[in-house]
């Protein structure tokens, strides 16, 4: 664990804040997230890297991604989708398959919905979470409205 350096006096300071202060100061040395959770991003920094495919809308809360051959596979920096985002697959038909790896260090939260006309693998070594206001609709009849 890191050394923690706590400059400047401590004039006027109780012991209680410094106790306080060293505890934070500790939890965040120790690579531990301190203070209010950041909302969450859709999926970033995608890269086709087999078929072909094209993204649109990463950051605006609904990502969408057209998939034109029967496969496909996406390199994605993240793939978090937050409360109320969703990522729209797609694709030519009900047995397409899209694979989504997650080459970054974070694990994917998916709070949002996950809509597909075919079947979506989702990769990420640092773990997946979906959170009950999750929902995931896959090889399903192509709707227009979506």
């Amino acid at each position: 664990m890191g050394g923690v350096a706590m400059m400047g006096k401590r004039q006027g300071r109780s012991s209680r804040w410094y106790r306080e202060a060293s505890i934070l100061a500790a939890i965040a040395a120790a690579g531990v997230l301190v203070g209010p959770k950041t909302a969450l991003a859709d999926p970033r920094g995608g890269a086709v890297v087999a078929g072909q495919a094209s993204i649109a809308g990463e950051g605006s809360g609904r990502l969408l991604v057209t998939q034109t051959t029967d496969r496909a596979i996406v390199n994605w920096d993240s793939f978090s989708i937050g409360a109320g985002e969703s990522a729209i697959f797609r694709q030519p038909g009900a047995r397409s398959v899209i694979a989504n790896r997650v080459t970054g260090a974070d694990p994917s939260q998916i709070l949002g919905s996950i809509q597909a006309d075919g079947q979506v693998v989702l990769i990420n070594r640092n773990g997946i979470l979906f959170g009950k206001t999750s929902s995931v609709d896959a090889a399903r009849a192509r709707r227009d409205n979506a």
